[in-house]
């Protein structure tokens, strides 16, 4: 028998379940797996409901929720991107959302995803480089 105080632990281990589900249709297995490591060090630099902006394994991660738009620049994004896939930093930054949060972002990727191709329809997977401050 589970007491109340359980309640709100089980539903975001259920929650995180289902992202982890949903993740699976947009990317592969082994980056989903990395990014279940990564994820831990991630450092969320704005979450507000509308934009996230992370980073994570010196590369920064952009979810703008309202436009549809994920802005990241790592080489494998890069190639990821034009097949309309995550790499593991955009994976890993989802996961380390509050997992009802990263459920509902994780499902308008997932409702845009084939399922067998993992590819995502509806958002915007934008290329980004770095830039240094000062020039």
């Amino acid at each position: 028998m589970t007491s109340r105080t359980d309640e709100p632990r089980d539903q975001e281990v259920q929650a995180l379940g289902q992202v982890l589900e949903l993740l699976a249709e947009c990317t592969e297995e082994g980056r989903l797996a990395r990014a279940q490591k990564l994820a831990a060090k991630v450092t969320c630099q704005v979450a507000e409901d509308e934009l996230i902006i992370a980073a994570v394994a010196n590369y920064n991660v952009v979810v703008d929720v309202e436009n549809r738009r994920i802005q990241h620049g790592c080489r494998d994004f890069q190639g990821q991107a034009r097949k309309l896939c995550l790499c593991k930093h955009v994976a890993a930054t989802l996961l380390a959302l509050e997992p009802n949060r990263a459920l509902l972002i994780a499902r308008e990727l997932a409702n845009g995803a084939q399922p067998v191709s993992g590819v995502v329809a509806a958002w915007r997977l934008e290329v980004i480089t770095r830039f240094r401050l000062g020039g």
